[in-house]
């Protein structure tokens, strides 16, 4: 069992336990999944308190929805999209449209062997990844953090946004690409 099944095999035993009333078994899940859930969030809503508000309102569900957990997805899918209808009611609620998605800034590892221009280059390439990626659409956005970001398998991608499969490797395949061009156009023009 490699390093993945043992944490999704944890977590549903978490999720077992804080469904029959366990809280200390909830506040690891919690634990587990707050700062994950809160950057997914961050995605929909730019606001970090209303984004917070969010988290808490996503881990109230997974706490009183734990019984409902069917095991047809991870139970990290499943706390997605529970954060994901949150995000979105919460947006609606702001009275904000999902078209002002954006992707949050990825942390990038930082070798302690690299010297100060490796450090200058990695900053410039993670900007101009965070302003390629704005420049992409909001479906676009979504279904790059999911893939890349949050590691989902694109099964697990459709069951959450409730699209055929063909449709998310679809939407990832033309996001790569548009994010590919945007790159290109970012990098020659901040060269010139």
């Amino acid at each position: 069992m490699d390093l993945s099944d043992q944490a999704a095999a944890r977590d549903i035993d978490l999720l077992a336990a804080a469904a029959s009333g366990d809280p200390a078994a909830f506040e690891l899940l919690y634990d587990r999944y707050e700062r994950r859930v809160y950057n997914y969030v961050r995605s929909f809503v730019r606001q970090p308190a209303l984004a917070e508000e969010v988290v808490i309102d996503t881990m109230l569900a997974v706490w009183h929805g734990a019984r409902s957990y069917v095991q047809a997805s991870r139970v990290s899918t499943w706390i997605l999209g529970i954060a994901r209808h949150k995000a979105l009611d919460a947006v609606r609620k702001a009275g904000r449209q999902g078209a002002d998605l954006q992707l949050d800034q990825a942390a990038a590892l930082v070798d302690p062997a690299a010297g100060p221009a490796d450090d200058i280059d990695r900053k410039r390439n993670a900007q101009l990844m965070q302003r390629a990626i704005a420049h992409l659409s909001a479906d676009h956005q979504e279904i790059l953090r999911l893939a890349f970001y949050e590691d989902l398998p694109y099964a697990e991608i459709a069951a959450l946004l409730e699209i055929p499969d063909n449709t998310v490797k679809t939407r990832v395949f033309y996001a790569k690409q548009q994010l590919k061009g945007c790159l290109e156009k970012l990098g020659l023009e901040s060269a010139q």
